[in-house]
């Protein structure tokens, strides 16, 4: 070969290593490369109320904090009022909930992410219990922190950072166990088949007995905690005397009321495999802890199912969460029924086996697609418009296209988003919020046969 093409060949090459080297992959991609498919996550009451209600002195600690967070890839806080800014000043990572107020007006708690975060959304406590005595519950609106993690693109993982109601009086008891509850029906509503974490300040313990966190959430939502496997070789305290190690804070004889709990998803197997609570990395220079609570991390493996992915959603704030990860089961859609107006109204997936998914209310017009054989659901295009000046936007408009180029649609079409299924994979079902009308809409794509 001529000494000029071999040279020019090499250079091409060269640029393409380089390329290939330089060029930002997906996590996914660079996860398996290095091998590191884990990530850890920590929780952390920050105790940063403003100063004068504040029994630490966190004005000048919460700047401390905030460096040493990068250390982990989901940070969830609690107690984060008046130092926010503080708080965040020295973190790099990308994605940050935004911040709810100081206290009467927020919740305190936030998510600080190394990953994409979507859909975040804030619930308060249905029950609360004292104003200025029992915990103060009643002066800020504490509740729930809701986020999806996009741990790789197409695996979410939803995210709940929690404070529950403070105090040991029969109010606070009553509030902090039907807070569990509340906790327990949201996360049975909108995570169906999904891999669920959940970090915060619970002001529970294994062994009250007036605490109910035990049967009405890890029972209830099939939760495992990595303080009972990991430290305690799975047993599960009895009721008494609370656990308090002073001189072992990282034994199985010690519990905080700061708790990480987890489960795997229908697309990703989470398995705990460390756990620690931290008592020596969140100090100042002379050793005192930065705040009134020790922070715990855990870090966890994960695997994926390549047959499944889901996408984020699209549309507006209302509704109540649905899935149809538990009908579809690992099946396409045979048909698929709309009903609309000058909105969505309602959307109904049929399989094979008979089960049948179904999201909205009973108004509009009915139209429906019988799919063929060999035929499945490539693509959705979506509109959202609100239904009042004032209102939360809804999705007013809705097209099914399938590989065969036959379609199903109905409402009305302004800026269009467009769900595409990836090479090898249809749409199977769907996933978002509804009430009388589809509030929010998204895709559960399955590997095709």
């Amino acid at each position: 070969m001529n000494k000029k093409y071999v040279k020019l060949l090499t250079a091409i090459l060269l640029a393409f290593t380089m390329m290939i080297n330089f060029y930002p992959q997906s996590r996914s991609l660079v996860a398996k490369a290095n091998g590191t498919d884990t990530f850890n996550v920590l929780t952390y009451n920050v105790a940063g109320l403003p100063e004068l209600l504040s029994s630490g002195n966190p004005s000048v600690n919460t700047p401390l904090i905030s460096p040493i967070l990068n250390n982990f890839d989901l940070v969830s806080v609690q107690e984060d009022f008046a130092y926010h800014n503080q708080l965040i000043s020295q973190v790099t990572h990308p994605y940050l909930t935004s911040h709810s107020g100081n206290v009467p007006f927020g919740d305190g708690m936030n998510f600080i992410s190394k990953y994409p975060l979507y859909e975040t959304v804030r619930y308060t406590w249905n029950e609360r219990s004292g104003f200025i005595d029992n915990g103060s519950d009643l002066l800020t609106p504490k509740g729930i922190l809701y986020s999806s993690l996009e741990i790789e693109p197409g695996y979410f993982v939803d995210i709940y950072n929690l404070h529950t109601d403070a105090g040991s009086d029969e109010g606070s008891y009553n509030a902090r166990r039907s807070n569990m509850l509340q906790l327990a029906e949201l996360i049975n509503q909108r995570s169906v088949g999904k891999a669920v974490i959940v970090l915060g300040d619970t002001n529970s313990r294994y062994t009250r007995a007036e605490d109910n966190f035990e049967t009405a959430v890890l029972a209830a939502c099939g939760l495992s905690d990595p303080w009972i496997d990991l430290i305690r070789a799975g047993v599960v305290p009895q009721d008494g005397e609370a656990l308090m190690d002073p001189n072992n804070l990282n034994s199985g004889s010690n519990e905080v009321v700061d708790k990480i709990w987890y489960r795997s998803g229908r697309n990703i197997e989470l398995e705990a495999i460390s756990y620690a609570l931290l008592d020596t990395m969140f100090t100042d220079s002379s050793g005192n802890q930065l705040s009134d609570h020790y922070p715990i991390t855990t870090t966890f493996s994960y695997e994926i199912n390549e047959n499944i992915k889901t996408t984020e959603t699209y549309g507006g704030g209302g509704g109540t969460a649905f899935s149809f990860m538990e009908e579809m089961k690992d099946q396409f859609p045979t048909k698929i029924a709309i009903q609309s107006g000058s909105r969505v109204d309602c959307i109904t997936f049929t399989y094979p086996d008979g089960s049948v998914a179904s999201a909205g209310g009973t108004g509009g017009t009915y139209k429906e697609l019988v799919l063929g054989n060999g035929e499945y659901v490539t693509s959705i295009q979506v509109s959202k418009a609100k239904k009042t000046l004032f209102g939360t936007y809804r999705i007013s408009y809705v097209k099914f296209t399938t590989n065969f180029g036959r379609t199903l649609s109905g409402g009305t079409a302004s800026d269009i988003y467009t769900f595409e299924a990836p090479y090898g994979y249809a749409i199977s079902g769907l996933h978002g919020s509804s009430a009388d009308e589809i509030d929010r809409l998204g895709s559960i794509y399955m590997l095709l046969p």
